[in-house]
């Protein structure tokens, strides 16, 4: 990986405390499926699983206000999920199953729309664009800079293993521009992680703007 990624990349903390999310949100899956009859058709566990894990999730990034990540509950179609925004770094994190027996999603209309900056995030912080996309099409989006362009990933969990990936997608949707298997992070021990984000909560510059949901990018002063 180039290290200018590293700009954009979850940190140590951050993975470990959104792995120990989703391994709560599973066993708590698990759990119910013991107690509850089965039924013929199984309609409901996938969904159960998935709202079980965004739950714990969000309940974690509430639980370490420090890293200055914020979830909102989005929609695609009938399906809510959740998007997790970084406001330090400027990224927003999707926590998705990945479909069984797959190395990456199918396209679609959301995913596209949190991937289709990300080649210009990363060559806004020097990295080539022939390394990330080499000679395929690209359809570059509006410039912001490297400070205010969005960066998308995606973790994405299997659910029948603790197998557990990180990934930016091209903004085509047909490869990733990294992927991580980040699954030992698990085993990471908080205690001796200094945050890195480690901002005093009053210098955050508060939006005025009604639209919560649509007002995600968040200003901070950082401490000199």
């Amino acid at each position: 990986m180039n290290e200018l990624m590293q700009e954009c990349i979850l940190s140590d903390e951050q993975r470990s405390v959104l792995l120990k999310a989703i391994k709560s949100g599973k066993e708590e899956f698990i759990s119910e499926k013991q107690r509850i009859t089965n039924t013929i058709t199984k309609k409901s566990n996938p969904f159960r699983l998935t709202d079980l894990v965004n739950t714990f999730v969000s309940n974690s990034i509430e639980a370490n206000p420090h890293m200055q990540m914020k979830v909102y509950v989005k929609q695609s179609g009938f399906h809510p999920y959740i998007v997790i925004h970084d406001t330090i770094k400027n990224t927003f994190i999707l926590v998705l199953k990945l479909p069984k027996n797959k190395w990456i999603f199918n396209p679609s209309k959301y995913r596209g729309e949190f991937a289709s900056s990300n080649v210009d995030r990363l060559t806004n912080l020097g990295i080539p664009k022939e390394e990330l996309i080499r000679d395929t099409p690209y359809q570059a989006s509006l410039n912001l800079g490297a400070t205010n362009q969005p960066f998308g990933i995606i973790i994405c969990y299997d659910s029948k293993s603790d197998i557990v990936f990180e990934g930016a997608l091209r903004p085509d949707q047909e490869d990733w521009l990294y992927k991580e298997d980040i699954s030992d992070y698990i085993d990471i021990q908080r205690e001796n992680i200094v945050p890195i984000n480690n901002y005093d909560l009053s210098e955050i510059e508060i939006s005025l703007k009604p639209n919560v949901e649509e007002d995600i990018v968040v200003k901070l002063k950082k401490n000199k």
